[in-house]
């Protein structure tokens, strides 16, 4: 059964997303695009993900939880929670590898978070928008300790890819064969995945407006959703 996603999808928390980007705005907006599948990953943070879990199961969407991490250098990945109960936990790494710089509002904008009602609960006072401390390798290490699933994110864009950055797929991420790529294609990023003939490349949004969230556009096979997502 093909099921059709969105999987990069930020929340008001994130500092670029518009504060319209709420739990229900965003699942009735999935819904109205007829997706079956969807994700929030917000910048460095998970506090918003157990609001929109409530609202996915009241309005009957498939929700994978997510979080888009910045490396130290300058690298964005997205992790899927298999298992929810170490999300709090995972928070806590986050957190202890933040910096204490604060958000400027005039400058990056709200980090908002809500409960199930789209309600204000409160705004996030240190900026997300900024690399934690850890690196790639790191990062991945910690992902397989939690069971996680490790996607790098829009490799095909020069800003804030893996190979944009590096200039190849480390030595270390050599078992990683999902991939997000973006809509906007910068360079042929094929060549620099030799090894990858069995690679799975997710197209979503990383949408920080409403209506950037996908159209009914693109599909993965259920049994192959539920392998990466919840094996």
């Amino acid at each position: 059964m093909k099921l059709y996603y969105d999987l990069h999808i930020h929340s008001a928390l994130s500092p670029c997303a518009d504060n319209d980007m709420t739990p229900n705005n965003i699942i009735n907006m999935a819904k109205i695009k007829k997706l079956d599948v969807i994700s929030v990953t917000d910048h460095n943070s998970t506090l918003n993900l157990k609001e929109f879990l409530k609202v996915a199961k009241r309005l009957d969407i498939l929700f994978i939880p997510g979080v888009e991490i910045e490396t130290c250098e300058e690298i964005h990945v997205l992790l899927y929670f298999k298992d929810f109960s170490v999300v709090e936990e995972f928070q806590k790494i986050i957190e202890e590898n933040l910096s204490d710089m604060a958000l400027r509002e005039d400058i990056y904008g709200n980090q908002l978070l809500v409960d199930s009602e789209d309600n204000v609960v409160g705004n996030y006072k240190k900026l997300l928008l900024q690399p934690l401390n850890l690196s790639i390798s790191q990062v991945y290490e910690i992902s397989q300790f939690y069971n996680t699933v490790f996607v790098p994110a829009h490799i095909n864009r020069q800003s804030y890819g893996i190979i944009g950055r590096l200039g190849l797929l480390p030595e270390e991420l050599k078992d990683v064969f999902v991939f997000e790529v973006s809509k906007i294609n910068e360079f042929e990023f094929l060549k620099f995945l030799p090894k990858c003939n069995n690679c799975i490349f997710l197209h979503s949004s990383d949408a920080h407006h409403l209506w950037e969230i996908n159209e009914r556009e693109f599909f993965i096979e259920s049994d192959i959703l539920y392998t990466i997502f919840f094996k």
